[in-house]
């Protein structure tokens, strides 16, 4: 029988990637608001989320490397944190170098979040469970696409770019601190 601890941590490592998830796709509902507030083209706008991704693909051996290493409640916390700082830089970003730092915290941050929550499953649930669970919770992540189309787009359309991001902060830091707290790696 699985410990309820373990459903604890399986949970508050979905609600990060939930996270990541909606951090990485919140960029794709303000291609307008994004060409207005850095004075850009919608072909400079597009580098931002080609670059992200870039930077979320190039570190993924090396995270696997480091989740290996230093656990995943590290690496998810450490995600979190460049989740955050990468959102609060784009918060308060007026020019194209300060956004595109921005979205290169967050691809980093990004990269730094799913493997980690993978490798939690084995190490808190039997291997019988493993392959159902990794699979729900790649699927459980993918909500956060949800959130940075419904909620972020409305609070941008409503209170505007920097309450938007500073929201989306918000949400990293929160998983910051559920990490730290609760989540253990074994």
């Amino acid at each position: 029988m699985t410990s309820p601890r373990a459903w604890l941590i399986w949970t508050i490592g979905i609600f990060a990637y939930l996270v990541a998830v909606s951090q990485r796709t919140s960029f794709g509902v303000v291609g307008l608001e994004a060409t207005d507030r850095f004075h850009a083209s919608a072909a400079q706008i597009s580098f931002f989320t080609v670059l992200q991704l870039l930077v979320y693909a190039a570190l993924q051996i090396p995270v696997g490397v480091m989740v290996d290493r230093f656990g995943s409640r590290a690496m998810i916390a450490g995600g979190a944190i460049l989740m955050a700082l990468g959102q609060l830089q784009l918060a308060f970003a007026d020019n194209i170098p300060g956004g595109v730092l921005g979205r290169v915290l967050v691809g980093a941050g990004d990269a730094m979040t799913f493997v980690s929550v993978i490798r939690l499953i084995p190490l808190w649930f039997a291997p019988v469970r493993v392959p159902l669970l990794t699979q729900l919770t790649g699927m459980s992540g993918q909500l956060g696409q949800l959130f940075s189309v419904v909620p972020f787009a409305l609070i941008i359309h409503s209170a505007g770019w920097t309450p938007a991001f500073l929201t989306l902060a918000a949400m990293s830091a929160l998983a910051v601190v559920l990490v730290l707290v609760l989540l253990q790696d074994q």
